[in-house]
Formats: structure tokens, C-alpha cells, sequence
């Protein structure tokens, strides 16, 4: 299966973050990716870190870039700044600065790349394997009824013949 990729435009205005956070979950829904609560809470957290430092420390424009291969699902954030995202350690009475330590412990790895213009930042997740395309299923079912048919037919025959 070849890799799909979906691209989502970020307003930069107070309040969005939450809606990005809902298009990704939809996105990778929509790829046929079956995940349970904690996955898809894991799949909301990451983008939402990642664009809301975009948002608050980069300001110009933001791009969430989403790439999914079975098994695997990268959350790539880009901005207009140059300039490298800062890992520290929060104080623990302070309200911001644990985004990127919490993104580090979800995520498989994590990384960030300079661009033409600005910067890219990425957290690549496990997921689970995609469900099977509807075709693809279709066909699996036909095939494993057609195979097991005779098998089940005989024992029905055989039930029906012994009463």
C-alpha cells in the first residue's frame, strides 16, 4: 500500500488549534485506521502540541502535513520561523512549557528540519495497521465463505441427515 499524505492550512487566530486537532483525527479516520480512546487521544495531543507552538513561538503561516503508511503515522508541523524549537524543562508551577517533553514520550521519535521558508517539526507515531480497503474486504469475505461453504454445507447435511 502506498503512503497517503493530507495537508491542512492553520489559522493562526486564537481558538484553532482545536479545530486542527479534529481535521487530523478525521484524516487518519478517513484512511481507515482503527484506533481506541487512547490512540486517538495521542493523535489529537500531538498535532495540538506541535501547532500550538507553531502558533504562539513562530507566528506567519502554519501547515500541519499528515503521512500515513500502515502501522505509521507522521504529524509534520510547519512555520515561517527559522528558528529551532527549544526543549526545556518546566517548573512545576509554570502553566506552558511541557509540550515538546510530552510529545517526545508519545511519539516514536521526534525531530525538526530546517526549510526554504522556516522550519519543519515532526513527531512520527505507532499506529494501528490500517482496516483493509472496502474492495479488499469485500473480496477476503467472498473468498473465505467460498472456501468454507462446502465444509459448512456438508456438516448441515450431515446435522439434518442423523435427525
Amino acid at each position: 500500500m502506498s503512503p497517503r499524505h493530507a495537508r491542512i492550512s492553520v489559522s493562526t487566530l486564537p481558538g484553532q488549534v482545536a479545530g486542527v486537532r479534529d481535521q487530523v483525527v478525521r484524516q487518519v479516520g478517513a484512511w481507515g485506521v482503527p484506533f481506541d480512546d487512547d490512540t486517538e487521544e495521542i493523535i489529537r495531543l500531538v498535532p495540538s502540541e506541535l501547532v500550538t507552538n507553531a502558533v504562539v513561538h513562530a507566528g506567519g503561516e502554519v501547515t500541519v502535513a499528515l503521512y500515513h503508511h500502515p502501522g505509521h503515522l507522521v504529524i509534520d508541523v510547519l512555520d515561517d520561523s527559522p528558528t529551532p524549537p527549544i526543549h526545556r524543562t518546566a517548573e512545576t508551577w509554570e502553566e506552558c512549557g511541557r509540550g515538546l517533553e510530552l510529545v517526545d514520550a508519545l511519539a516514536v521519535s521526534t525531530g525538526w528540519e530546517p526549510t526554504k521558508s522556516g522550519k519543519s517539526v515532526w513527531a512520527l507515531l505507532k499506529v494501528p495497521a490500517s482496516a483493509p480497503e472496502p474492495a479488499q474486504r469485500a473480496t477476503a469475505l467472498r473468498q473465505f465463505f467460498t472456501r468454507q461453504a462446502p465444509t459448512r454445507a456438508l456438516r448441515a447435511l450431515a446435522v439434518a441427515s442423523a435427525s
